[in-house]
Protein backbone atom coordinates (compact mmCIF):
# COMPACT_ATOMS: atom_id res chain seq x y z
CA UNK A 1 0.00 0.00 0.00
CA UNK A 2 1.01 3.66 -1.00
CA UNK A 3 1.03 6.22 1.38
CA UNK A 4 -1.90 7.87 -0.82
CA UNK A 5 -3.89 4.90 -0.13
CA UNK A 6 -2.89 4.65 3.42
CA UNK A 7 -4.75 8.56 3.78
CA UNK A 8 -7.23 8.10 1.42
CA UNK A 9 -8.39 4.93 3.92
CA UNK A 10 -8.01 6.96 7.12
CA UNK A 11 -10.02 10.32 4.94
CA UNK A 12 -12.61 7.48 4.44
CA UNK A 13 -13.40 6.27 7.54
CA UNK A 14 -12.81 9.25 9.49
CA UNK A 15 -15.87 10.52 6.90
CA UNK A 16 -17.74 7.27 7.12
CA UNK A 17 -17.65 7.81 11.12
CA UNK A 18 -18.88 11.42 11.23
CA UNK A 19 -21.57 10.51 9.09
CA UNK A 20 -22.89 7.60 11.15
CA UNK A 21 -22.67 9.97 14.01
CA UNK A 22 -24.68 12.65 11.92
CA UNK A 23 -27.29 10.44 11.54
CA UNK A 24 -27.60 9.01 15.18
CA UNK A 25 -27.72 12.36 16.28
CA UNK A 26 -30.30 13.40 13.74
CA UNK A 27 -32.90 10.46 14.46
CA UNK A 28 -31.86 11.10 18.21
CA UNK A 29 -33.15 14.88 17.62
CA UNK A 30 -36.32 14.06 15.63
CA UNK A 31 -37.39 11.48 18.29
CA UNK A 32 -36.75 13.99 21.09
CA UNK A 33 -38.67 16.95 18.85
CA UNK A 34 -41.80 14.92 18.47
CA UNK A 35 -41.90 14.05 22.29
CA UNK A 36 -41.35 17.81 23.22
CA UNK A 37 -44.33 18.64 20.15
CA UNK A 38 -46.14 16.61 21.25
CA UNK A 39 -46.79 17.66 24.72
CA UNK A 40 -46.93 21.02 23.87
CA UNK A 41 -50.05 20.55 21.57
CA UNK A 42 -51.45 18.74 24.85
CA UNK A 43 -51.18 22.16 26.63
CA UNK A 44 -54.47 24.32 25.49
CA UNK A 45 -53.15 27.77 24.70
CA UNK A 46 -55.46 30.46 25.83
Amino acid sequence: MTLTTIFFNIAISISLFFALCFIVLFVAYMMIYHRVNKNFKAVDHD
